[in-house]
């Protein structure tokens, strides 16, 4: 016997008053001896008996009333199945049942007795008909549980098996341990004897993986917990090979409009035959752009290359597709990349002069296909801290001479948000101050003054003079990648006409930098440096002729280009798994106070979403957790006429694609990392009768009723016993 109330037992005490009265009520007679009432002795012995008798029943009814009382207020309940129980068929133990549904993408298999999740829902259905009058379920999908705050407890079936019959499978991945966790906090605070979690699930391996550490032993259960495991791939006799589309990388740095660029694809063949000639198909604003096949051996990985041309500029969408098999959602891959419209550029300089060259290798002079991309506007440098770097997306000094600490500090704060710095030395810039007031808030270590007395003073430059130039180039960097033409035969490397370089500065690269172009004199010609989410390049000539004829030379307008759309190229983007929380930091220049932004999901609905906005201008934002596959987009009012800004592609989880069931041993450790003992768990096999099952191991009856009726029996029986003393004593 279990009792649900124990602390209640201590009322057991109570029963010490009768007793205790009774005692006190004990009085020792003297004894006279009256020689004439001397027959009544033996009368007397006889009633004495029956008194007696009658205050021995009184205390014990008087004591078992009070055990009777407390006994029902703690309710006792018997384990076991009682069917043949004489209390049995009057009352029953009421019973918390918490039905966690597996509705993740896998349940969309079918096997010869037609789709999981539809047998998975009548699993579903037929245990909901085993709640009786008192019993309270909680029914709670995978997919619902990621993003519930709490959930209500249902009295009646026919409300739940409404819901249920409109369910279909998500595509939300939950691990079982969080929803096991879920039904142990709903447990944790029900009152009813009887507690009983149904995990309706198609036993796929991966669902059991503990993304916790396997140190963690916490027992989410009481002793008293069953857990019934209703498994729906019971009884499957058909082999499910599936494949999946597990990342769609975007390889390449720099994304324009007309030049390709590269996406990688892994392709993981979960199956137990091998893959030929599997088709991936690309495709970019609905038009299949790419293709290619592969062959991957079975329970293995393999990556495919597609190059893309985007044939427009602006937020791409695009996905990867491969050929149907028993999985759906795993066969598509969303991904999103970006070809600037228009970047804005503040040139500033001495004079409007010394920034015409970089300008005009900016703008293409406005004269080329691939022209129109960058809009400058020069300034002279003595107006640098009238403009707001926020408006900008890439800043172009060319020899500026010195910086107060405040456009350091705004310059520091326009990189570290994600904007571009590009940089030239110059015959008026102090060194000294770069190091000590603008190279400090980048991060960049301090550079040496400039050296070689062979400057150049009119053009042409003389055929005479000590001079240096290229040493070594990085090829490797995303600035030169399509740059040059395939190299064949023994040519590894393109050719670059080096610039005769007479006056210089000399960079150091430091622990964050890195040489992009080396001189022959061991220094750096072109440097990078990363400094929060923005990158500096660094020139170590001025923009001029009169230091070097760098502008003069064919590397100069490609390099420039290129290095403007290296700066301006957001952070690829990342994709998340559906049930992660969208969360993006985002430069928006030209941003207006008023201005509205809604977040758009991949079927069409429209979301209002308040971004946080930095000192520096990036605005972070923040929403609630993905729900489907697709691209989510951030723009800038709801309707067709709203400014797409940003583009998050959203897949299923790359887990999806590995069907397999976990094996029994496996799953034995699972649940006794949990603290669920072996007797607590139980399977019920689709479509045999569960109701027996259950009754099995359900707690039997609740006997406080019972002890009720008792107590009022014994109420009645000692008023009638109690009567008959007085009417004696009258007598």
């Amino acid at each position: 016997m279990t009792f649900l109330n124990p602390l209640l037992l201590f009322g057991l005490i109570a029963s010490a008053i009768p007793i205790i009265i009774h005692l006190l009520n004990l009085r020792k007679l003297k004894t006279i001896e009256f020689s004439t009432l001397r027959f009544l002795k033996e009368l007397q012995k006889t009633k004495m008996r029956r008194v007696q008798i009658r205050q021995w029943l009184l205390l014990a009814l008087r004591t078992l009333l009070i055990i009777a009382v407390v006994l029902a207020f703690s309710r006792p309940a018997l384990r076991g199945s009682l069917a043949g129980f004489p209390l049995g068929g009057s009352t029953h133990a009421k019973t918390t049942l918490v039905i966690l549904l597996d509705d993740s993408p896998s349940t969309s298999v079918r096997n010869e007795r037609g789709p999981l999740f539809t047998q998975a829902k009548e699993m579903a259905s037929r245990i909901l008909d085993l709640m009786k009058e008192g019993d309270e379920a909680y029914f709670v999908t995978l997919s619902e549980m990621r993003h519930a705050k709490s959930f209500t407890a249902s009295h009646a079936a026919a409300p739940v098996q409404q819901t249920l019959q409109q369910l279909n499978p998500s595509q939300l991945t939950a691990p079982y341990r969080d929803a096991l966790g879920v039904a142990a906090k709903i447990l944790a605070e029900s009152k009813n004897f009887n507690q009983e979690i149904y995990l309706i699930t198609d036993k796929q391996a991966t669902q059991f993986l503990d993304p916790k550490p396997s140190t963690d032993t916490t027992d989410l259960f009481d002793d008293n917990v069953k857990l019934f495991l209703a498994d729906v791939s019971t009884g499957n006799t058909t082999r499910l090979d599936n494949a999946g589309i597990a990342s769609a990388e975007i390889k390449s740095t720099i994304i324009t409009q007309n030049k390709p660029f590269t996406l990688q694809a892994r392709i993981t063949n979960a199956g137990s035959s091998a893959l030929r000639n599997a088709v991936v198909s690309a495709y970019l604003d609905g038009a299949r752009v790419g293709q290619q096949s592969i062959d991957i051996p079975s329970q293995n990985s393999g990556t495919v290359l597609l190059t893309i041309t985007p044939k427009r500029r602006g937020m791409l969408q695009g996905y990867l597709q491969i050929e149907d098999d028993a999985l759906e959602f795993d066969n598509t891959r969303h991904f999103a990349v970006e070809a600037p419209a228009s970047l804005r550029v503040l040139a500033v300089g001495a004079s409007q002069a010394d920034t015409r060259l970089p300008a005009l290798a900016l703008t293409l002079d406005k004269d080329s296909a691939s022209g129109g991309l960058f809009r400058v506007e020069q300034a002279d440098e003595n107006r640098l801290s009238s403009f707001d770097l926020k408006k900008y997306d890439i800043l172009l000094l060319v020899g500026v001479k010195i910086f107060s600490t405040g456009d350091a500090d705004r310059i520091a704060q326009f990189v570290n948000a994600g904007g571009g710095l590009l940089m030239f030395a110059g015959r008026e810039m102090d060194v000294a101050n770069y190091n000590t007031v603008l190279f400090p808030k980048l991060g960049i270590p301090a550079a040496q003054q400039a050296r070689l007395s062979g400057a150049i003073t009119s053009y042409p430059p003389p055929q005479q003079g000590s001079f240096i130039s290229f040493s070594k180039i990085d090829f490797q960097h995303p600035l030169f990648a399509e740059l040059f033409e395939q190299q064949t035969g023994k040519k590894s490397q393109p050719e670059i006409e080096s610039p005769k370089v007479y006056t210089s500065i000399a960079p150091q690269p430091g622990a964050r930098g890195r040489s992009i172009i080396s001189l022959s004199d061991g220094t750096s010609f072109l440097t990078e440096y990363q400094f929060g989410a923005g990158r500096v390049l660094l020139f170590s000539v001025e923009a001029g002729l009169t230091w070097s004829d760098f502008p003069l030379k064919g590397i100069f307008v490609p390099l420039l280009y290129r290095s403007g759309l290296y700066l301006s190229q957001k952070p690829p983007m990342q994709s998340i798994t559906v049930g992660d929380e969208l969360s993006v930091g985002l430069r928006i220049p030209n941003r207006s106070e008023k201005e509205a932004y809604v977040l758009r999901s991949p079927s069409g609905v429209d979301e209002r979403i308040i971004p946080q906005f930095s000192r520096s201008g990036l605005a972070a934002f923040s929403s609630h957790n993905a729900t489907e596959s697709g691209v989510y987009q951030i723009r800038t009012s709801s309707g067709k006429d709203g400014d797409l800004l940003y583009a998050v592609p959203v897949n299923i989880s790359s887990y999806e694609t590995h069907l397999q069931t976990i094996s029994d041993a496996d799953e034995a450790m699972f649940f006794a990392r949990l603290g669920l003992k072996a007797e607590q768990i139980r399977t019920l096999p689709t479509g045999a009768s569960i109701e027996a099952d259950v009754l099995e191991t359900r707690y039997g009856v609740e006997l406080w009723k019972h002890f009720v009726g008792l107590a009022l029996l014994l109420a009645l029986v000692e008023m009638i016993v109690g009567r008959e003393r007085k009417s004696e004593q009258r007598v």
